[in-house]
């Protein structure tokens, strides 16, 4: 059996605003209620696509949040919710809960 560690707190330096809308479906009424994410890591990237008509470029992130050092804990990621990092607002477009004997580890967030 394999233990696993907790992604430490320095590996974990950011600090996010999560956005949940009040309302439910496609449209908001713009009312959201907001919650601080403490101990989370942020990495942009940058996705290239080629097609016949070109390159298509997009830039995106993920965000990691540990089960243990990240907080607060009881949260629910959905992709509905935005994340706004460094001033920039994102959509969440898809959630992966990353698992280690049988528990959560952490979930990257992948972002658009």
């Amino acid at each position: 059996m394999t233990l696993s560690r907790p992604i430490p707190k320095a590996l974990l330096p950011h600090t996010v605003t999560l956005r949940t809308p009040l309302t439910e479906g496609i449209f908001t009424d713009g009312d959201y209620d907001e919650i601080t994410l403490y101990n989370v890591r942020v990495e942009l990237h940058e996705r290239v696509k080629q097609s016949k008509s070109g390159e298509a470029r997009s830039k995106g992130a993920a965000m990691y949040f540990d089960a243990v050092n990240s907080a607060p804990q009881d949260v629910n990621f959905k992709t509905e919710q935005l994340i706004i990092f460094c001033g920039i607002t994102y959509k969440i477009e898809s959630i992966k809960a990353v698992t280690a004997a049988d528990k959560i580890h952490h979930y990257r967030v992948e972002m658009i």
